[in-house]
């Protein structure tokens, strides 16, 4: 896969007869204006022409609607931590509860999911065993009964799965939000003051009432530095950077396995409503 690092730049005062800027070994410095169309279509098809799978942006151009538009439109996949969010899941919920000083023994959880992987499973298996009590919400009730009854004879735990509209998130303090959407989160009653973990795009809860913090974005710290090391680092988001190297179809507990061995803890949570972060 080529992956360029793609940032806004001064033109060098030495350079001339550059249009739209140019490719440094992974980096892909812009000289011209990225807020006009017609220098965006120029990096495009220079992005094309270097035949470009995946990209990572500056922080700058993380904040330029049009640009990532733009490369949506061409299948040029953006790193910005939404691949990670779903192995760092875990990582997470253990921010929170430190952070809120929240016993896990006394805490109600539920997960929403509907695609059943191997994410998913493992997921639901860890935390199965870490709180009061779970409830999965699904619309593929039948799908998890195997797994609930494998929890419950290799574990001793009773594991919740339920549909149900009205009350399934109604006493959860957290959900783990996997891959509902926007639409299909708002057709639940949630708690007026849940946190929700949103590992699927942008959330929002369009109940009035609700008070609840939703994380929808998110950063890291990665102890091993030289695995993110680059030139200009400060420019982009850690987690982007560490998704780019660990993007791959691989197992959730190979994957979880690399994070572990990089040493990567949870900076700050950000979202609707506040953010949570580490006590100074």
């Amino acid at each position: 896969m080529k992956n360029y690092f793609i940032r806004k730049v001064d033109k060098p005062k030495l350079i001339a007869n550059i249009t739209v800027g140019r490719i440094e070994g992974d980096t892909f410095n812009i000289y011209k204006d990225i807020n006009k169309e017609k220098n965006i279509i120029k990096v495009i098809n220079k992005l094309i022409k270097y035949n470009t799978q995946n990209v990572v942006l500056s922080k700058e151009l993380g904040e330029n609607k049009n640009f990532i538009n733009a490369l949506n439109s061409y299948n040029i996949k953006i790193f910005d931590g939404r691949w990670l969010i779903k192995y760092l899941s875990i990582e997470i919920l253990d921010y929170i509860i430190e952070q809120k000083n929240i016993k896990k023994e006394e805490t109600e959880i539920a997960i929403t999911t509907n695609e059943i992987t191997d994410l998913s499973i493992e997921t639901i298996k860890i935390l199965s065993k870490q709180y009061k009590k779970l409830t999965v919400v699904t619309n593929h009730i039948e799908k998890l009964r195997k797994i609930e009854k494998d929890i419950y004879e290799k574990e001793g735990v009773l594991i919740v799965v339920s549909n149900n509209k009205k009350k399934s998130l109604l006493n959860s303090s957290i959900i783990l939000n996997i891959d509902f959407n926007k639409d299909v989160l708002n057709k639940y009653k949630i708690n007026d003051n849940a946190i929700i973990i949103n590992l699927e795009g942008n959330m929002k809860i369009n109940n009035k009432r609700f008070n609840g913090i939703i994380i929808n974005d998110y950063e890291i710290e990665v102890e091993r530095e030289e695995i993110i090391w680059r030139e200009n680092m400060q420019e982009y988001e850690n987690k982007d950077i560490l998704e780019s190297i660990l993007y791959m179809k691989d197992t959730y507990k190979n994957i979880c396995s690399k994070i572990k061995k990089n040493k990567v803890r949870i900076r700050e949570l950000y979202g609707i409503n506040g953010k949570i972060e580490r006590f100074s």
